[in-house]
């Protein structure tokens, strides 16, 4: 049975253990700088379906940002009565086609990707010029403003060739330590 990861601070308090596997597999560590997740999950440890999405957004985004996204998914289910994953594109399309945003048509669908990030900030987001033609637009669009504030991780297929080498990455090593964010952790009493 794997280890289960319900929340970030599993995830922290198994960090010491985790990096020295990575540091200890180069291939795994080089694949865990595209997604981390999928790395973490490669050494058996399991997250909690319910709360995977949002240790992802803190490992990508930072806790400001992922509890944002987390209170943004909460108000378009809410909009929409079903849950949705702003960041899948196919997914958003049938959404935007179920409440008539977006014509039913099997002709020149228009791109519903979620904007790439780029350096300097994420290019335009397709959805822009539909704001209006529904209250769910507003909190999508903003989901999907700051989600592209960094590079998403990379799905299965890509880490999975990363991982077998079937695809090769600029980097040639990787190494993961820890660092306390208190400048003088011995001043604490333990």
């Amino acid at each position: 049975m794997a280890d289960q990861i319900n929340t970030f601070s599993d995830l922290q308090a198994r960090a010491g253990v985790i990096l020295a596997r990575l540091n200890a597999a180069p291939a795994v560590a080089i694949a865990a700088a595209t997604n981390p997740l999928l790395a973490v999950e490669h050494l058996g440890y399991q997250f909690n379906p319910d709360t995977r999405t949002g240790i992802g957004d803190r490992i990508r985004l930072g806790p400001t940002a992922a509890e944002k996204l987390a209170e943004l998914r909460t108000t378009i289910a809410r909009l929409v009565d079903r849950q949705v994953d702003p960041d899948d594109g196919p997914a958003v399309r049938r959404l935007l086609t179920d409440l008539g945003v977006l014509p039913c048509s099997d002709g020149d669908e228009p791109d519903t990707d979620p904007p790439r990030w780029q350096p300097g900030g994420a290019g335009p987001d397709p959805l822009e010029p539909l704001r209006d033609r529904h209250p769910v637009l507003d909190p999508l669009l903003e989901y999907r403003r700051i989600s592209a504030r960094r590079p998403r991780f990379a799905p299965p297929r890509a880490f999975a060739a990363i991982l077998s080498g079937a695809v090769t990455t600029p980097l040639t090593a990787v190494t993961g330590r820890l660092q306390s964010p208190d400048p003088e952790p011995d001043t604490h009493p333990r």
